[in-house]
């Protein structure tokens, strides 16, 4: 599912703040995947998003931890690039 005009801004351990645009975001295996590039680099990478109990503040990302998940990841970004050029 493609996210239209989404920003996002990681803070580092050291303070620093990198905005990044939402590519897209996936659901599977009770996770909810988020494909992100960054715009100072143009780096695409993903994380899991895990919302925060008690709804009032916003969620973390983890960390993708098996292989399997990345080459997921990795066909639904070759199929996000596919159906952009498709519709150039």
């Amino acid at each position: 599912m493609l996210e239209e005009d989404k920003k996002l801004t990681l803070v580092g351990d050291n303070g620093e703040e990198t905005v990044c645009e939402i590519l897209f975001t996936h659901h599977a295996n009770g996770k909810k995947y988020v494909v992100f590039e960054m715009l100072d680099s143009e780096e695409i990478t993903a994380a899991v998003y895990a919302p925060q109990e008690n709804d009032e503040s916003e969620g973390t990302f983890l960390d993708i931890e098996t292989d399997a998940e990345w080459d997921m990841l990795e066909k639904l970004l070759d199929q996000y690039f596919e159906d952009l050029e498709e519709k150039a």
